[in-house]
């Protein structure tokens, strides 16, 4: 899914559903090199992963404030923590990202 911000917005809230044995959810966010990228999810137990501009990726146990180095497209995911329990359900993700200030 791709995410665009409204023009002056800094964040948007997405919502979804994990399900056992179906792939969900990755956003694709346009961002600027040295922007950061402050998530939150509130629901099941979820692990997250961010894949850079240049194809490499982190994760899981991502930091809540994610520096960004690059202008271009990341992706970022939420799936189930199938290492816990409560890892099915509906979440809600927050995402901000603050303008570069130079």
């Amino acid at each position: 899914m791709v995410v665009r911000l409204a023009p002056g917005r800094q964040a948007i809230t997405l919502r979804g559903v994990l399900r056992q044995n179906r792939a969900c959810c990755a956003y694709r966010i346009r961002a600027r090199a040295g922007q950061s990228l402050i998530w939150r999810v509130t629901g099941p137990n979820v692990r997250t992963t961010i894949t850079y501009p240049d194809g490499h990726a982190d994760g899981p146990g991502l930091p809540s404030a994610i520096p960004l180095p690059a202008d271009g497209d990341y992706v970022f995911a939420v799936s189930p923590d199938l290492m816990a329990d409560n890892a099915f359900g509906p979440f809600v993700l927050r995402l901000r990202l603050p303008p570069v200030h130079r």
